[in-house]
């Protein structure tokens, strides 16, 4: 017990106050915000390539399925496939912009628009008239442009803020209208944003680079550790360890400071998809939304079904005001009703389940006994059904299935050992 206790003060006195800091800062809230108003478009377009390309050959079902998109034209299908996921960095980079923006009390829409404009110099340079008639290339608006959009998002907000510090603006007669004078408040940096990426751009040009490769270049080792079981453990020992404490582990680890490298992930498995090659990547946000959080943090959903028949009022009181959100990965009545926000009954359990379904899920891609993710559901989907869109593949229901049951296994000493507890206080008292 004095281990849990000197444990828990560590994560208290040194990692608390880190995450409650990270939570918080503005260009790390930026990021979060960006890439969250962009998550319909990357919704409906993951939905679509999983459409698009039937998970089997044979059987009546798929053949009518297949001779569906064939009558559609498959073009004509993942045309919005293109300009939602395929182009996402490009949201990403005005909405990054608009909401830091927002917190500097600049104008929001105009300082998105200019981060859209630098993304797009920086991103897709356009190509000469013989090569491609004079086209924005696409290549870098999707997956690798991630980087890039994060870096226009944040950075040309700040050129804005040290112009208008210093007074480099065009000032214009009180007279005029403020939303004409906003947008001529405009012009002076978009003439530094675009000597500034134009100049970036000729430079690295000279060593056949642009911005996102030279980019995605130097984030190449950070992409490449981001998908290993390593990470992966680590990731969810953090959130693991944040909500224990009752801060919203996922939201610091997963939405803040991972997101937009397992959105990478899940762009290059895409591409990989679109081109008919072996998908690279095992870990994507549904990784942890599926497969290893089946009913929220913690893969609480097995403990749930143990307390909705416990004998004891106070669990199974809990278990049924849970099963229904926990069914949609919605858990904040277990993790604060049981409860097991800093309950030493549940520590162990509550590390060891989503370990060990990640280690499960793990071996399962890696020796491609499942399918690996090439889609993004909404983190509310009931779990089995999330885990068969996102790998396109029915076995990974199965997987779900069977995390759910370990996670049973896993929970149910320490879940006997705290109803026994409660039954004796649960006893009327006898005078």
């Amino acid at each position: 017990m004095s281990f849990f206790h000197t444990a828990i003060s560590s994560i208290e006195s040194v990692i608390s106050p880190i995450a409650v800091k990270v939570s918080s800062q503005k260009h790390i809230n930026a990021v979060k915000d960006g890439f969250v108003a962009t998550m319909p478009f990357l919704i409906v377009g993951s939905l679509i390539l999983v459409f698009a390309f039937p998970p089997y050959e044979e059987g009546f079902f798929f053949s009518g399925w297949k001779a569906l998109i064939e009558l559609i034209g498959h073009n004509n299908i993942m045309a919005p496939f293109h300009v939602s996921m395929g182009i996402f960095a490009l949201y990403a980079a005005y909405s990054i912009g608009y909401s830091l923006a927002e917190s500097y009390r600049l104008s929001a829409k105009n300082t998105g628009l200019l981060s859209m404009f630098g993304f797009l110099l920086a991103a897709s340079p356009l190509q000469s008239v013989e090569t491609v008639g004079g086209v924005l290339p696409a290549a870098n608006l999707g997956a690798k442009g991630a980087f890039t959009a994060i870096l226009c998002g944040l950075l040309i907000p700040e050129l804005q803020r040290a112009l208008i510090r210093f007074n480099i603006r065009i000032r214009l007669p009180e007279a005029v209208p403020p939303k004409i004078s906003a947008s001529f408040d405009l012009l002076i940096p978009i003439v530094f944003v675009a000597i500034i990426v134009t100049a970036i751009n000729t430079a690295l040009g000279y060593a056949d680079l642009n911005i996102p490769t030279a980019i995605m270049n130097m984030f190449k080792p950070l992409v490449v550790a981001s998908d290993s079981f390593a990470a992966c453990i680590l990731a969810i020992l953090l959130i693991q360890m944040l909500w224990f404490c009752g801060i919203h582990g996922g939201s610091v680890v997963t939405q803040g400071i991972l997101f937009p490298v397992l959105l990478l992930n899940l762009g290059l498995n895409q591409d990989a998809m679109e081109a008919g090659l072996e998908l690279p990547k095992i870990f994507v946000s549904p990784l942890l939304d599926f497969f290893v959080f089946i009913g929220g943090a913690g893969g609480t959903f097995g403990f749930v079904l143990l307390m909705v028949r416990s004998k004891s009022a106070h669990l199974k009181a809990i278990g049924r005001m849970s099963i229904v959100p926990g069914a949609f990965n919605i858990n904040e009545p277990v993790i604060f009703g049981a409860p097991i926000v800093m309950n030493p009954i549940y520590f162990i359990p509550w590390i060891l389940a989503p370990i060990t379904n990640a280690s499960i899920v793990w071996f399962c891609f890696k020796y491609d006994l499942i399918s690996k993710i090439v889609a993004l559901p909404p983190w509310t989907m009931p779990a089995p059904i999330g885990a068969v869109i996102a790998t396109n593949s029915g076995k990974a229901a199965l997987v779900v299935l069977l995390c759910i049951l370990i996670s049973i296994a896993i929970y149910y000493p320490f879940f006997k050992s705290h109803e026994k507890q409660l039954l004796l206080e649960e006893q009327p008292s006898t005078t």
